[in-house]
């Protein structure tokens, strides 16, 4: 194979360019388009790769903590969680489901795969489908085929952690949005802040938040996101 001048490269692989006394970046990218090529060729559907990527996922799960797919072609290699990371992400979908339990739709944590309309399967921190996205779901639903949800919950949450970059994050965010969210947020503990995504605006950045809320997407949600993540003792993430 003939190796490609970086100018060719799509954004999100020259954003991991890995350079000797960098640190490490997270998530490493692999250039999986030369697979996607072969699975055209093969006639593969969009369910078959989702299938392969669910058992791509579980053959690897005790290597790494993710594997998702970006429009490039990238594939996003996700280490493990340390425990503030995992809990984080933990407590922020238990107080949603606490929340969907009244207000109505489901609620997810970190294991949901999403695969978007141009592609992408992505697996966010934590989500909301809304009863309106369940009510009108493609039928039949779920299929034992679909291993991935075939559209974009209305409420994601990405949670940054300590070896993130943020570009990239901002990026799957923005993807969100562009593809049926109507409200997203970035929380990044290392910098104290929250980045707002909603449809049709510039992100909106908060700057150490006590609260951020769910606004008209998810009325009456209040995450307390400085007592539960930022000033959360940093044990390990």
């Amino acid at each position: 194979m003939v190796a490609k001048p970086i100018t060719e490269l799509p954004s999100s692989f020259q954003e991991s360019m890995w350079v000797d006394g960098d640190p490490e970046p997270s998530p490493l990218v692999l250039d999986f388009r030369p697979i996607l090529e072969l699975m055209a060729r093969l006639e593969y559907s969009e369910r078959e790769i989702d299938r392969w990527m669910i058992e791509f996922n579980h053959a690897n799960h005790e290597l790494v903590g993710k594997l998702e797919l970006d429009a490039d072609g990238a594939l996003l290699i996700t280490p493990m969680q340390r425990q503030k990371g995992s809990w984080e992400e933990l407590e922020t979908g238990r107080l949603l489901g606490n929340w969907a339990e009244e207000y109505g739709g489901e609620a997810h944590g970190a294991r949901l795969g999403i695969r978007l309309p141009n592609g992408q399967r992505y697996a966010p921190d934590a989500a909301w489908i809304s009863p309106e996205q369940l009510a009108n779901r493609p039928e039949p639903y779920p299929a034992p085929e679909d291993w991935l949800l075939p559209f974009c919950p209305a409420f994601v949450v990405e949670i940054r952690s300590r070896s993130d970059r943020l570009a990239p994050l901002q990026r799957k965010l923005a993807d969100y949005i562009a593809n049926g969210a109507l409200l997203g947020w970035l929380i990044d503990p290392h910098q104290r802040r929250v980045h707002i995504y909603r449809t049709g605006v510039d992100p909106e950045v908060l700057d150490d938040p006590e609260t951020v809320n769910g606004e008209t997407v998810l009325p009456g949600f209040v995450f307390e996101v400085r007592q539960r993540i930022f000033d959360r003792e940093d044990v390990s993430r």
